[in-house]
């Protein structure tokens, strides 16, 4: 006999969810609201949320699926529905990600590491605080997944040659935790720091220059390394190590000799490249996506052969592109057929928007906070929360560019729970409990929250933005 498969499970219910918000779409009258189009590609947008959350098709296929549906109900033409993977953003992405393939094919984290740790004293907490350095300065230059997968290599090996155990070594929670912090943290300083700083701006439709990113960004990063670092070896003070043992293992990362000839031209490369994306500022045909792409090209070039094309291929998250393009299609169909501007309504019938601008503010960034946490699908939130903020800073006379800054340092944060990939990839290592997020990050979370609402609409005034 053979036993029934159950049918309840996550997909089957994401699958049902979405051809019920689909096939309800159908019903719903337009008005003068939401017209008919807008009342559809709710429910496109719906369905689409709906597989995400619920993980029933690859991310990607979703995404490409709803756009097909946005042809096939007539919502827009074919050339219309994909015009997001046209967009100047996908190519900088898809450049921009031999900046990762490049470091991590050296030694350059390692050393980093080792020579913060020198000036450590064998004091864990302050080893920490290295590692969480070092993450960070790496992670504004490259995605956060990329930084923490080298990281977690290099902690690994660490934790290894110390004797600590998964679940039974503090210090091997502080490192495991404090380096994704870390690099969610990093991520916010410079544009380069992940596919999400681009994808904040398309959606916006606000232009911000490499060096204006930096002066919002990098306080924000400089001000929250400490605080998570802070928190985390209060919440699980680490062990101490005998200062022989953290010598050994200085000892034999600096027996691997001086960097190659291919490392210090990685170094060359990984160094030019925010140069001439901050010169951009003052030389209008460098521009990020433009020396991105320029640079793509160079890694290639005889005489340089820093990547080669199967190195570059896989170094790309391919499915993260296809998310992209789909989310930019999306929300620039929301804002055509109205969804945008309903949505926004109804966040203005609660009566948030009628208060002062900081508190209003603060209290939506805790409320997108919060949905975010618990469904971490960042693209769905960033095309419905970014352009309402948007528009309600026009209307309160704050410059629109609040918006992509205020949700991305809202949305980065995510310090409470593993159920997004970025965490999952540390949490998946088993140096922490699943409820370790919430007792190290708590504090942290709601500074950052605090900090985003007061700085980032005082910083975008200051700049000019």
């Amino acid at each position: 006999m053979v036993a029934s498969q159950n049918v309840f499970t996550k997909q089957n219910i994401g699958i049902v969810a979405a051809v019920l918000v689909l096939v309800a779409a159908f019903f719903v009258p337009g008005t003068e609201v939401l017209p008919r189009e807008g009342v559809l590609m709710l429910g496109v947008f719906g369905m689409a949320a709906a597989l995400w959350i619920c993980e029933s098709l690859p991310v990607g296929i979703t995404g490409l699926l709803a756009l097909t549906l946005v042809v096939v109900l007539g919502i827009a033409p074919l050339g219309e529905a994909f015009s997001g993977f046209a967009a100047p953003t996908m190519f900088y992405l898809m450049a921009a990600f031999s900046l990762s393939a490049v470091l991590k094919q050296t030694s350059y984290g390692m050393r980093l590491v080792v020579f913060l740790m020198k000036r450590t004293k064998g004091d864990s907490r302050l080893i920490v605080l290295a590692f969480m350095a070092a993450a960070a300065l790496l992670s504004s230059v490259m995605s956060d997944t990329a930084a923490v997968l080298m990281f977690i290599g290099f902690a690994k090996g660490i934790l290894d040659a110390l004797g600590c155990k998964p679940l039974k070594s503090n210090f091997g929670r502080c490192l495991f935790i404090g380096l994704l912090y870390a690099s969610i943290v990093g991520g916010f300083a410079t544009l380069a720091g992940g596919p999400n700083n681009m994808t904040v701006l398309q959606i916006s439709g606000v232009e911000v220059g490499f060096l204006d990113w930096m002066k919002v960004g990098v306080p924000v990063s400089v001000v929250m390394l400490p605080v998570c670092w802070f928190f985390v070896v209060r919440a699980f003070p680490p062990e101490r190590f005998p200062h022989e043992v953290v010598e050994g293992i200085i000892e034999q990362t600096e027996s691997a000799g001086a960097a190659t000839r291919r490392e210090r031209k990685a170094l060359a490369f990984v160094i030019m490249m925010p140069v001439l994306w901050i010169a951009g500022n003052w030389i209008p045909a460098l521009n990020v996506t433009v020396v991105a792409l320029f640079g793509l090209a160079a890694t290639f070039l005889p005489g340089v052969r820093l990547l080669t094309w199967k190195e570059y291929q896989e170094s790309v998250p391919w499915v993260v592109l296809v998310m992209v393009g789909s989310i930019f299609s999306m929300s620039g169909l929301m804002v055509k057929t109205g969804v945008i501007d309903f949505i926004g309504t109804l966040v203005s019938a609660t009566g948030m928007f009628e208060l002062a601008f900081p508190l209003a503010l603060l209290l939506y960034l805790l409320f997108a906070y919060g949905i975010f946490t618990l469904c971490p699908v960042g693209g769905v939130w960033e095309a419905l929360f970014v352009p309402v903020l948007a528009g309600f800073c026009v209307s309160s006379g704050v410059s629109p560019a609040v918006a992509p800054f205020a949700i991305l340092f809202a949305f980065g944060g995510n310090f409470l729970l593993p159920i997004n990939p970025l965490n999952m990839y540390s949490y998946a290592y088993g140096y922490f409990r699943f409820g370790d997020l919430f007792k190290a990050g708590v504090f942290p979370a709601l500074i950052l929250i605090v900090l985003d609402a007061l700085w980032t609409p005082f910083v975008v005034g200051i700049v000019g933005l």
